[in-house]
């Protein structure tokens, strides 16, 4: 089976947004089954549920860190903020889990993850 691939990432700007998509077309045309919000977040769903079902059922999670991104992420803030959550305690269950792919770019700040995948700075 195929693996598949959830996007967690900010909504910077269009330039980011066309990035994601771009890798996400790649992944998809190379068999993987991939969980984008603008493929599969339909108009009046429930965004929390969609999050939550993305990141349950998926085999690996690539968070675009883009400084954006890990402000959103540190301080708890909007979607990434949730995602965060449910990201630490899927870690937190499984400590060894290489579930969580980091993907920096954008980014020339100090910080160059989020404090919640550790390892990464």
């Amino acid at each position: 089976m195929a693996p598949s691939v959830s996007f967690s990432y900010s909504h910077d700007s269009e330039d980011h947004e066309a990035w994601v998509l771009q890798l996400a077309t790649r992944l998809r045309h190379n068999g993987a089954r991939t969980i984008l919000d603008r493929w599969n977040l339909d108009l009046g769903q429930h965004v929390a549920a969609f999050i939550e079902r993305g990141l349950s059922k998926s085999n690996r999670v690539l968070c675009k860190c883009s400084e954006n991104f890990v402000r959103k992420a540190n301080s708890k803030e909007g979607g990434v903020g949730y995602e965060k959550r449910i990201m630490t305690a899927e870690i937190m269950a499984d400590l060894d889990s290489d579930w969580l792919i980091p993907v920096i770019r954008d980014n020339t700040g100090n910080d160059l993850a989020p404090t919640f995948p550790g390892g990464c700075r």
